[in-house]
This record gives C-alpha cells, sequence and structure tokens, in this order.
C-alpha cells in the first residue's frame, strides 16, 4: 500500500533546462524538432527508439501522465477500482474524476506508470490533473468533494514516486498550490495563465532557477505580440499551441 510520502533528495535526477518547449500530445511528431529544448509526449504514444533519438539530439523529453483523471481508452483503464472513478471531466469525452483521496487504491498502476516513463527513457513527467480539489470548491465537480490536503497528500506521493526513478516532476497549473509545491517540483507548465491572469503565481520557479512553460491555445484567442512580452517579463518560456496538442507549437522567441 502506497504511504503519505514526501519528496526525497537521496536520488538524482536532470535538471529541466530552459528554452522552446515542444509540447505534441497527440498526431505524428516532426522528426526535426531539435530547435526545441524540451520535448513533451504522451507517454503511450511515443517509442523508446524515439525518446534515444531525442536524447542523442540534445532534447529533455517529458512524458504526459494523466494522474487526475482516468482516461477509458488506455490499456490500464479497467485496473482502476470502480469506486475510485468519479464524474465525467467535462468537455473531454472518456475521461472521468479520480478519487485521489483513496489513491492508494490505484497506487499500483500509477507507479507502473511512472516505472514505463522510466524505462522508455523519459526524463520527467508532466503529472495532468493535479487541481482536482479546486474543481470541489465551487460545485463539487469530481462526485467526491476532494480536499486540498487530499490534493497535497496525492502530489507529494506523485513527486517522491518520480524522484525515486530518477525524474524531474512538474507542476501543471494549480497556482493555488505554488507555495506548497515549488521546493519540490522541478518546473511548471501553465495553461491560459495570460488569459487567466494567473501567471505572477509562478514567479517563485524563476526565483529558485526552475524554468516555467506558458502555453496559451490559439483557440482561445492566443496573441503572440501580446503574450510573448509578458512572458519573456516574468522569465517564462511563452508557447502558443493548439487545444488538442496536436500540431507543431509556436514558441516566443
Amino acid at each position: 500500500m502506497a504511504s503519505d510520502a514526501v519528496a526525497t533528495q537521496k536520488n538524482s535526477w536532470s535538471a529541466v533546462p530552459f528554452g522552446p518547449f515542444h509540447w505534441q500530445l497527440q498526431g505524428e511528431i516532426a522528426d526535426d524538432v531539435t530547435a526545441s529544448k524540451i520535448i513533451g509526449a504522451d507517454l503511450y504514444e511515443v517509442t523508446a527508439a524515439q525518446i534515444r533519438d531525442w536524447r542523442e539530439a540534445g532534447l529533455f523529453p517529458v512524458c504526459y501522465i494523466n494522474v487526475g483523471a482516468l482516461e477509458d481508452w488506455r490499456e490500464d483503464y479497467v485496473d482502476f477500482p470502480e469506486h475510485v472513478v468519479g464524474n465525467a471531466y467535462w468537455g473531454w469525452n472518456g475521461e472521468y474524476w479520480l478519487d485521489i483521496a483513496r489513491f492508494e487504491h490505484f497506487a499500483d498502476v500509477m507507479t507502473a506508470r511512472f516505472d514505463l516513463c522510466r524505462d522508455k527513457g523519459f526524463l520527467g513527467v508532466e503529472p495532468d490533473n493535479i487541481d482536482g480539489y479546486e474543481a470541489d470548491l465551487s460545485n463539487k465537480t469530481t462526485g467526491f468533494d476532494l480536499k486540498r490536503t487530499d490534493q497535497l497528500r496525492y502530489i507529494r506521493w506523485l513527486i517522491d514516486l518520480a524522484h525515486q526513478r530518477g525524474l524531474a516532476i512538474g507542476q501543471k497549473n494549480a497556482p493555488e498550490l505554488v507555495g506548497d509545491l515549488v521546493d519540490q517540483m522541478d518546473f511548471a507548465i501553465l495553461e491560459s495563465a495570460f488569459r487567466l491572469g494567473f501567471m505572477d503565481a509562478f514567479d517563485p520557479y524563476i526565483t529558485r532557477g526552475k524554468p516555467v512553460f506558458a502555453v496559451e491555445y490559439r483557440e482561445e484567442g492566443a496573441n503572440a505580440a501580446r503574450f510573448c512580452p509578458v512572458a519573456r517579463n516574468h522569465g517564462f518560456q511563452g508557447v502558443i499551441a493548439s487545444l488538442e496538442l496536436d500540431q507543431t507549437p509556436q514558441n516566443c522567441p
């Protein structure tokens, strides 16, 4: 059974570099991505051979793992107990919230995913949907009435899980948790932070020498002329991408 763990420093993992971020979770990734420093890809959609090629080209590969919601098209979908599967995740067909307050009940599945991330050759993890408790604060979205303490206990276990495997791990959104996580997380990925006004919350990452990748979406009206100067002022790497993350993104210069 999983324990209430905190991140350990006795295992080593590579520092995440600053620079352009090729973030593409769907579709065929172009062979020539060497203009980037970091590449984010779905854990299951790329091969170990591709990752080896990226690393040989000097890229830092990060694997996408959905840690807060269940996707019914994944092969390990059937390994999650029914009692930890909650409401449908609005706007994303086939996704359902997970009861992260009882993560011990599916810890073996997450552990296997992190093992695969390491074994394929990735150097970091992008944990998606670490903000379920925020959805429950206003309208009980998940079906579980998650609390901030539940969220932090789970995230700290995930940090430990990654670091024990020599993987860096990043904070994705959840600006209210920056103060709790910035000293343990290794980088950050923000979605629509410029549009929604929460870029300032992630300045502590830059203060600590950890990169921040701020992503705005074309479908939400992303405007490079307005967004990129603000991202630069924060020291963030600005990225403009498609909502489906199925196309080559545009990085701010």
